[in-house]
């Protein structure tokens, strides 16, 4: 058994994240908060490029994750006892439930529902007995992606760091950060040039950092290498 997605996510990427709001998630809804980071993972992969092998040995054997979502209303007759729900969603290792409410800034909040039941054989979520009609639920459902080898905790670190990279790319590509904001005498904003600037040195020194463990990491496995075929050894490649 490999080393699981979720793993790298939670204890080694999100130590380097520190984003409320995904933190928020990943208490309100488990499943759609792996979903979410599962798709900076598939581009963080690719970065982890040092040694050479490292790609390689990364997809030898990946099995991607998969997800899904279903939506649910509830109505006047959930109202006299429990309702199955048949949402085809089969065989899922992950179940989260919550209720979509409006908040009053017209915003939609995700509320945590504990009180609904998977069955991963047949795909169908039981619901107790509801209080109102027309509580809107959201039903995700997550089955973790898994590396075909055990990494080690050096790898599981940088791989963590490639995630937290991904991340940190996202703002720097949203349009909305480079348009002009209004301004008057009642508000104003910071300098945008000046807050572009600081923003883009934080981001190279970040990805700085990840070619420097990653260039440390090279270095180490060379030499163990190195060793190794001194010794007479001339397995695989090693990796620490």
């Amino acid at each position: 058994m490999g080393t699981k997605w979720s793993e790298i996510i939670s204890n080694h990427a999100m130590l380097e994240i520190d984003d409320v709001r995904l933190q928020e998630e990943a208490a309100n809804d488990p499943a759609a908060f792996l979903r979410r980071m599962s798709l900076y993972m598939v581009n963080a992969i690719p970065l982890f490029s040092l040694p050479v092998q490292m790609r390689a040995y990364l997809a030898d054997g990946l099995v991607q994750p998969s997800y899904g979502d279903f939506y649910w209303t509830s109505s006047k007759d959930s109202l006299a006892g429990e309702t199955e729900v048949d949402t085809g969603m089969v065989g899922y290792e992950l179940f989260s439930c919550a209720i979509v409410e409006q908040d009053v800034t017209g915003g939609m909040t995700a509320v945590p529902y504990t009180e609904a039941s998977y069955n991963a054989e047949t795909g169908v979520v039981t619901f107790p007995a509801q209080d109102m009609a027309g509580i809107n639920y959201t039903l995700d459902f997550y089955t973790d992606g898994e590396f075909g080898h055990e990494l080690t905790m050096e790898q599981k670190r940088i791989l963590g760091l490639c995630v937290a990279s991904v991340w940190d790319e996202r703002f720097f590509r949203n349009w909305l950060n480079d348009q002009m904001k209004i301004k008057d005498t009642s508000f104003d904003t910071v300098n945008e040039g000046t807050y572009m600037k600081e923003g883009a040195a934080k981001q190279e020194k970040n990805r700085a950092r990840l070619m420097d463990e990653m260039h440390k990491y090279e270095q180490d496995c060379t030499f163990l290498n190195t060793v190794q075929r001194g010794r007479g050894g001339y397995g695989r490649y090693q990796f620490l």
